[in-house]
């Protein structure tokens, strides 16, 4: 079972991977739509702001893309096997089928939206409040959980172990988050 939760990679990958990955994503960002949960970095989940539809397919879109090819990039220069690029795509898009749960989570923890014009004081209350707490939290844990399956998915598509993986994957990903935050901001 653990198998299953953390490296379902092992049994799954290249174009059913990618399929059931992006079929999952684009149940997300529906989801979201509806409960307002915005995916707007490669490790980010927010709830409260309305935006039209083609904004969550968007975010969903640039974080998923941004770390296939940073990815693909790595695992071509520093593996020394053949590398597919339908085995990086397909298991990173599987890796962010658990999503689907904090776009679920939106429905029931709201937090508003950002962009209303409030006083500081007003804008630290709803940081403090219980649901955005539980929110937050929620939301850290299935990242977290996502992450373990990213790295999992980058190590089985790319066939690198070690500590050298380890840095790989994370500058990598910092990169990856680097660059959705800059991509998405400047769409929106």
């Amino acid at each position: 079972m653990k198998k299953w939760l953390f490296n379902p990679f092992m049994y799954i990958a290249g174009t059913k991977a990618l399929i059931i990955g992006l079929a999952a994503m684009l149940a997300a960002a529906v989801i979201g739509y509806y409960s307002k949960t915005h995916f707007d970095g490669v490790l980010d989940a927010h709830t409260g702001h309305s935006s039209p539809m083609w904004f969550y397919l968007e975010d969903a879109l640039v974080d998923w893309s941004l770390p296939v090819v940073i990815f693909y990039i790595a695992g071509r220069i520093f593996s020394k096997s053949s590398i597919r690029l339908i085995d990086v795509a397909g298991t990173l898009a599987l890796a962010r089928w658990v999503m689907l749960f904090p776009a679920i989570a939106g429905f029931v923890f709201y937090m508003p939206a950002p962009n209303q014009p409030v006083s500081m004081e007003e804008m630290m209350k709803p940081a403090m409040s219980g649901p955005v707490i539980v929110f937050g939290l929620l939301s850290l844990l299935f990242v977290i959980w996502m992450v373990a399956l990213m790295y999992n998915a980058f190590t089985t598509s790319c066939n690198l172990k070690g500590g050298k993986a380890v840095w790989i994957f994370v500058v990598g990903l910092l990169v990856s988050e680097i660059l959705s935050k800059i991509i998405l901001g400047t769409i929106f």
